[in-house]
């Protein structure tokens, strides 16, 4: 999973002791907890105090060689929170510093958020993983295959020979592509690329102008990153009867307390979100300009389940955490653990994902909504079989490992410019997280 697949103070209690977690500053709000989790003293987990704090370190140097402008870091063990910080600028040229409450476009890390949301749907019998998904968004009856082009080139189709389901969506197994930058060879480079997910067009007109287009192979027999999500999140709305965002809200955010994470700011928040950059030909951070130059503060024109949430490190630690808890989180309970373990376990070809990115990740594979590590000796970081994680291209990154009890979140705000540079933060996190652990038995 490369990266180009591809919020101002803190908002946290000060410390007790500096031995406990390092980098916080500030005062608590009446609109979520004072911490994420739990505190604990990292040996009390087996975790090095020493060494997160050498982690802190790490990021901190990364910014001065002008990898990021700043990160926000959370490291929790067996549901304690055991570090945290921030460091660098949320915005340099504001001389605004990162925090634990700087909102980031997490961008790619909203689709296992809107992943549980259809398993949510699942649970409560609302549909079925193998259903089509024509059953509910009928565009999708007359989903066709590209099988070649004419003597112009251009692209010949046939009618699918299966149709698309529900699980083929949350595997990326459908056939359906995505946008500028993710394809530049196939006959259908032009018609994907052209899609204009955030058009002025209704969401169901959206839907049906992407049911339309013709799917890269006959659904379930191979893998490709897609609008699958976004496809999802409509039909969350759909199956759901109500609007997508609100369906997020009553069901995860609110009950997760989860009071930071939206598809907008409020104006008054405007300045808690972090700046986008990227690295020009010079490898040197400058703002991003275009649609992501301002933070939103109204709802956009689509609700993107594949990538359009704003949230905080310590929203989605919760987030995640609920799913490291096996879908129970302080008290409630909002997955089966069965359906969790359904969607952390490997359901594509173990070649998929090394055949989409590359020999260097072929020990990844894919479940429903995130990636599992399904051979930790053929990966380029610190991982152990089990891990599972989907990041965000803008170098947001989370992880979850059942087998250590570890779950992080290292949050950036980087997108790969024109010197070409890939964004390394994912690999780091993992090896940064992964020396600092000074015992595994469990």
């Amino acid at each position: 999973m490369k990266t180009t697949r591809r919020h101002r103070a803190a908002n946290w209690l000060p410390l007790l002791s500096p031995l406990l977690i390092t980098g916080l500053a500030g005062h608590a709000t009446a609109a979520g907890p004072a911490y994420p989790l739990p505190r604990a003293k990292p040996e009390s987990v087996g975790m090095s105090t020493a060494r997160l704090e050498a982690m802190g370190e790490f990021f901190r140097a990364e910014t001065a060689r002008d990898a990021a402008a700043g990160y926000a870091i959370l490291v929790a063990r067996d549901g304690k929170l055991i570090y945290s910080t921030a460091v660098g600028m949320q915005d340099r040229e504001r001389a605004i510093p990162m925090s634990l409450d700087t909102r980031f476009r997490i961008f790619s890390m909203t689709k296992p958020v809107t992943s549980v949301a259809v398993l949510m749907l699942y649970e409560d019998g609302k549909l079925q993983l193998d259903d089509p998904v024509s059953r509910y968004l009928p565009a999708f009856a007359q989903s066709r295959v590209i099988v070649g082009v004419d003597e112009a080139g251009k692209p010949r189709t046939e009618p699918a020979k299966r149709p698309v389901t529900v699980r083929q969506l949350l595997t990326h197994t459908s056939g359906l592509g995505y946008g500028p930058g993710y394809d530049a060879t196939s006959p259908l480079a032009a018609q994907w690329g052209a899609f204009n997910l955030y058009g002025p067009q209704s969401a169901d007109e959206k839907i049906r102008q992407l049911a339309a287009l013709p799917l890269y192979f006959e659904p379930g027999t191979d893998w490709r990153y897609s609008y699958a999500t976004d496809v999802l999140g409509h039909l969350v709305e759909v199956v759901s009867g109500m609007p997508f965002a609100e369906f997020l809200q009553k069901r995860l955010f609110d009950p997760l307390g989860m009071t930071r994470t939206g598809f907008f700011v409020a104006p008054a928040d405007a300045g808690r979100v972090a700046t986008v950059y990227r690295r020009n030909a010079a490898g040197k951070l400058e703002p991003l300009k275009g649609p992501f130059a301002e933070p939103p503060t109204a709802p956009p024109p689509f609700i993107s389940g594949g990538g359009g949430l704003l949230s905080t490190a310590g929203d989605y630690l919760r987030f995640a955490q609920m799913l490291a808890n096996k879908g129970r989180f302080e008290g409630r309970r909002y997955l089966s653990p069965v359906t969790v373990e359904l969607m952390t376990s490997q359901q594509v070809p173990d070649a998929a994902m090394g055949k989409a990115y590359g020999d260097t990740w072929r020990g990844l594979g894919f479940g429903l909504g995130v990636s599992p590590v399904i051979d930790f000796r053929h990966v380029p970081q610190a991982n152990r079989n089990g891990d599972y994680t989907w990041p965000g291209v803008m170098d947001t990154n989370w992880m979850a490992s059942p087998s250590t009890g570890i779950v992080a979140v290292v949050l950036a705000q980087v997108a790969r410019g024109a010197d070409g540079q890939a964004n390394r933060t994912y690999q780091d996190m993992h090896n940064q997280v992964y020396q600092a652990i000074d015992s595994t038995d469990r």
